[in-house]
């Protein structure tokens, strides 16, 4: 009954050992089995010597029966050592992931770095043509001003001069008037001193008659001319009212002008203005820059703490990062599209500006060529009138001759008249005789001045001919640089224009960015923190799990030492052979019992880790 039991031991056994002499033990022990039913003595005795060559044999390879109790445990540790393995393959591609996160946001600096010098360079580009805009609108307020003093100051010289004609001409009138009251009204003292002496002076009436009559007809001829002199001085009043009238067009031109260039200073000033509100808001994008580039060092600070968490997710939010820089260069090159497109739009606006400047330019053109053929024709009447008045001075020349006869002739008729008239009225003939010699004398005087006056007015004349051209040559030249310098400007303005609303449209596309990073980077710190607990919840496991593998292994050894020792003991002890029979059903018992405790511990600490 005890042989078959040995040999089932002996073949569960048999695979597990290492050594082969257990096996030449265990066939010594089937020896005497065969020889069993001979006698009881004889059992006993090959008994007790089988069951020392045992002891010997346990005690030769110490850990043969131990190997059962692992067939079950290494699985489970070789599990924990797997899952560790994958969790250290694991770390290592988060830690590559971080390195290639790291150099991407690296990369992704350096591109913000070249964004900002772009930027910096910009703007230093802005202020530039701020300051050649705000030179060149000085210019323009400069010319303008000094075209308004020239028009007020050549307006005032035209209506001083036209005040002064006026006044030249008026007394010229008064004084013709006084001379004709004199001349009538020594022709009729004439007629009274002829009627007085009748008889005694009819030779000498004759004469005075004779005289008188060519007096008159030269007074018709004056009268006539006078006449004459009137029509050209309307003549020269409408064409000054002409001149007045081309002046009051060009001062409406020039008012355009005026306005034009305030409109375009205007423009400048909500230009510049425009500049200032997007200066300011590529600044505060540069503070959500630098506070962003802060939240990247504290989350590159903190995944270098943290890099043993896994990395995917960071992965996939650089992935979009990546998209959403390739998406902002594609919205750039639209932008630049879209600036080209703008320029040349307003290039066109600008050839039609010029047009319309060119056009301005030869409507002034024909303003001045208007004015100077006009001044041309005054000039020309007024060589008219210069010749007409030496002819009227070589006309009061030839009468003042006349009268000088005549009163020579009346001289000699007073004389001869003395019997007749009485001293009253030789008095009083002398009188008025020296009264008219007073009138011709003033006349020639006043006619005199005239002429000094009309040669000074033609000299004034040649000057402000020259004056005029030199400063429609400056005018011309000056319209011509403020045109080119408006051009310049104008395209300046534009092309910042068009830089400032790209530079807006950048700005607010980083700001939203800015946004969007800051909400991924909260994303990702959460991952990141619940990453780190994960890991932690593992490496804690995984401690657990070691030492629990740990502990199984010492129960293990514990429980081997002693299935050993008390094997020893009971195949020693007589008594205990005879209690306990077989050392094959004991061993195999108590390894069974063993083995079932020790799995119940093991599980019972796997489900607190679990738990």
């Amino acid at each position: 009954m005890q042989t078959p039991k040995v040999r089932r031991s002996s073949s569960e056994a048999a695979p597990l050992k290492v050594s082969p002499r257990p096996k030449v033990i265990r066939q010594l022990k089937t020896t005497p089995d065969s020889d069993s039913p001979t006698s009881s003595n004889q059992t006993g005795r090959v008994a007790r010597k089988e069951r020392i060559p045992a002891v010997v044999s346990e005690r030769r390879s110490p850990r043969g029966p131990v190997t059962e109790l692992p067939k079950k445990s290494p699985s489970k540790v070789s599990q924990l050592e797997s899952q560790v393995a994958q969790l250290q393959s694991n770390l290592s591609e988060a830690k590559e992931q971080l390195s290639s996160s790291e150099t991407l946001k690296q990369q992704a600096l350096q591109d913000a770095e070249e964004f900002r010098k772009q930027v910096s360079a910009l703007t230093l580009e802005l202020d530039e043509s701020k300051k050649k805009f705000e030179e060149i609108s000085g210019l323009e307020k400069a010319q303008a001003v000094d075209a308004q003093k020239i028009s007020e100051e050549k307006e005032k010289e035209w209506e001083a001069r036209f005040n002064a004609l006026q006044n030249h001409h008026s007394a010229d009138f008064a004084a013709l008037g006084s001379a004709m009251d004199e001349i009538h009204r020594l022709k009729s003292q004439l007629e009274i001193a002829a009627r007085a002496a009748p008889g005694e002076t009819k030779n000498s009436e004759e004469v005075v008659v004779a005289h008188t009559k060519s007096l008159e007809e030269q007074l018709e001829e004056t009268f006539s001319l006078v006449e004459d002199m009137k029509k050209q001085l309307k003549e020269c009043q409408d064409s000054e009212a002409h001149a007045r009238a081309s002046a009051s067009e060009t001062l409406l031109q020039l008012e355009t002008a005026r306005t034009a260039v305030e409109a375009l200073q205007l423009e400048g000033v909500k230009s510049a203005e425009a500049y200032n509100a997007l200066a300011s808001e590529l600044e505060e994008s540069k503070g959500q820059i630098k506070s962003l580039e802060e939240l990247v060092g504290k989350l590159k600070a903190d995944l270098r703490e943290n890099s043993s968490g896994e990395n995917g997710k960071v992965d996939d939010e650089m992935k979009t990062f990546k998209e959403q820089i390739e998406s902002l260069k594609s919205e750039v090159e639209l932008l630049r599209t879209a600036q080209e497109t703008a320029v040349v739009e307003r290039h066109e606006e600008q050839i039609s500006s010029a047009v319309q400047l060119h056009s301005a330019a030869e409507l002034v053109e024909q303003v001045k060529s208007e004015s100077t053929r006009k001044e041309a024709d005054l000039e020309a009447e007024l060589s008219a009138v210069k010749s007409q008045v030496a002819e009227l001075t070589a006309s009061l020349m030839d009468k003042e001759t006349e009268l000088q006869c005549v009163i020579e002739e009346n001289e000699a008729l007073n004389s001869k008249m003395g019997t007749a008239t009485s001293g009253q009225k030789e008095f009083q003939m002398e009188k008025e005789l020296k009264e008219l010699t007073e009138a011709v004398a003033d006349l020639k005087a006043n006619l005199m001045d005239k002429e000094t006056e009309f040669q000074n007015i033609l000299e004034e004349n040649e000057t402000l001919k020259l004056e005029l051209k030199k400063k429609e040559t400056d005018l011309g030249k000056a319209n011509r640089s403020t045109l080119s310098e408006l051009d310049a400007a104008r395209t300046a303005e534009r092309e910042a224009v068009a830089k400032l609303e790209s530079f807006k449209d950048e700005a607010e596309r980083s700001g939203k960015r800015a946004s969007r990073v800051a909400e991924q980077l909260g994303a990702a710190q959460a991952a990141n923190v619940e990453m780190e607990a994960e890991l932690r919840k593992i490496k804690v496991q995984s401690d657990q799990w070691r030492k629990a593998a740990e502990v199984a292994a010492s129960m293990l050894s514990d429980g081997s030492l002693a299935e050993r020792n008390g094997s020893v003991e009971g195949k020693f002890s007589p008594l205990n052979n005879r209690a306990n029979g077989s050392p094959g059903d004991s061993d195999e018992d108590a390894l069974k019992k063993r083995n079932g405790n020790v799995l119940k511990k093991f599980g019972l600490s796997w489900k607190k880790n679990h738990k």
